[in-house]
């Protein structure tokens, strides 16, 4: 059973309350702080001492959908598992694979939710694996029983059952693949750059870097499993490690010289393997504000007398990687006042603007554009932003909001801007209504300048890109 945080969080809620498991005061004061800190619920109630985890964990496991295992229930170690993964590991883990019913590795833990951790676990034994709740005790007997088994069934396990859990952690900390992986994020960060491509190849993997618009090769460690890399890269993202079949997005978060530095993850199953992509973005590479995007005064001053109206559509075009999002961000916060309700939805939610309502699309659950538009409209927002208008239903819903009243700010997937009325009509809509709420639409395109220093040939000062900057160059219709 698959479920969001928010939607385990009020299951097991639930769960607990119709129970009478816990004073419905604690648990009150328990979800809020769940909620705060965008954390399980459970992990909560066993940080505080608020509940014990044998009354806990079977909540948590009913709620998930999942066995628990009883503290006295018969149950037999996995010794094949247990040697792949090592005694030490288990240890700081809190896991233990179990031997079930089926061919299905049975995975024993006191944490049954944590999707990270049962991802990195499949990737270690290089199968899919099934969760069970535990208490830490019921694991930690277990595992007991495995160091104490005869020395013939047990001998391969004694080298690594003598590794503590520092020991452990230090490993993990200093590895060379997830030193690689920390390496090249800061480094791409560093770089300016907006896209890590990590590309399974005959050979190995390749690694490039996209800046200002150009892919460039970077040094990569041929010593080091491409498998291995990729692996890292989804456990940070959150993603199913041992899923290679079909595509996935995730999202990485990490601190970076000081500050933290959003990845957003995208994995593609190619004929070599997989094909990496990490779309980095940094706040401080946002750059809001009029002056700062370049923008000619007259524009600039066309631009926001569109903005002041009340109620109307515009629109940004443009190519990928043109800045379309960064320019209706810049809108955003020209229109953001203390009188205003503004609602973002997005494909993915890339900056926090403060102030604003943003919404995260989820196609996985049903949670698409139009969707969440007709629920946003529930909430009388003044301004409504949509990342991009790209199906018939979120283009009618979006027309018909700027016909009653909303201020609806959009991107569109055309490459000019006179281009935009007849996308909108291919989507269905019709077109008198879009000249009748579409007050205007910014084309906007990124145009190469030369590096001073090589004239294009490409050089250290340039990184090898023969590029300077990209400079934004618009027209508004």
């Amino acid at each position: 059973m698959s479920l969001s945080l928010q939607s385990r969080n009020a299951a097991l809620l639930d769960y607990l309350t119709k129970h009478q498991l816990a004073d419905p005061a604690v648990l009150t004061r328990a979800s809020a702080i769940a909620a705060q800190e965008s954390a399980p619920l459970d992990r909560i109630l066993l940080r505080l001492g608020l509940l014990e985890e044998e009354a806990l964990i079977p909540a948590t496991s009913a709620v998930l959908g999942i066995s628990y295992l009883a503290p006295n229930a018969p149950a037999v170690v996995d010794p094949d598992a247990a040697q792949k993964l090592t005694s030490a590991y288990m240890s700081a883990k809190i896991i233990a694979p179990v031997i079930g019913d089926t061919d299905q590795i049975l995975i024993a833990a006191a944490d049954p939710g944590n999707a990270e951790l049962l991802d990195e676990v499949a990737f270690f034994l290089d199968c899919p694996v099934v969760p069970i709740g535990a208490s830490t005790a019921t694991i930690r007997a277990l595992l007991a029983s495995l160091a104490q088994a005869p020395e013939a069934s047990r001998h391969v396990l004694s080298a690594q059952t003598q590794r503590d859990v520092a020991t452990l952690r230090r490993a993990e900390v200093d590895g060379p693949v997830i030193k690689f992986v920390q390496e090249k994020l800061t480094d791409a960060v560093i770089a300016g750059a907006s896209d890590i491509h990590l590309e399974s190849t005959e050979d190995g993997f390749s690694l490039r870097y996209r800046i200002n618009g150009i892919l460039v090769p970077q040094r990569s460690d041929p010593t080091l499993n491409p498998a291995s890399v990729i692996a890292r890269l989804k456990v940070m993202a959150q993603v199913n490690v041992a899923e290679r079949r079909l595509p996935q997005d995730g999202r990485i978060d990490a601190m970076i010289a000081g500050r933290k530095i959003d990845f957003r993850f995208s994995s593609l199953p190619t004929h070599w393997g997989e094909s990496i992509v990490c779309r980095v973005l940094d706040p401080k590479a946002l750059r809001l504000g009029w002056d700062r995007l370049g923008f000619e005064a007259g524009l600039v001053q066309r631009l926001k007398a569109i903005l002041e109206r009340p109620s109307g559509l515009f629109l940004v075009t443009g190519p990928t990687g043109s800045g379309k999002t960064t320019t209706l961000y810049t809108a955003i916060s020209h229109v953001n006042t203390v009188g205003r309700k503004i609602v973002t939805v997005e494909d993915p939610v890339e900056y926090n603007l403060p102030g604003i309502q943003q919404v995260q699309i989820h196609e996985d659950i049903g949670l698409s554009f139009a969707r969440v538009l007709r629920g946003v409209l529930r909430h009388d927002p003044n301004v409504i932003f949509i990342g991009e208008i790209r199906d018939h239903e979120t283009a009618e819903i979006a027309v018909r909001a700027a016909q009653v009243g909303r201020l609806v700010l959009s991107t569109l997937h055309t490459n000019a801007a006179n281009k935009a009325v007849p996308r909108l009509v291919d989507l269905g809509v019709p077109e008198f209504l879009v000249r009748d709420v579409l007050h205007g639409v910014l084309g906007q395109e990124l145009e190469i300048v030369l590096c001073p220093s090589c004239a294009g040939s490409g050089c250290g000062t340039c990184r090898q890109t023969g590029v300077a900057e990209r400079r934004l160059r618009a027209e508004l219709i």
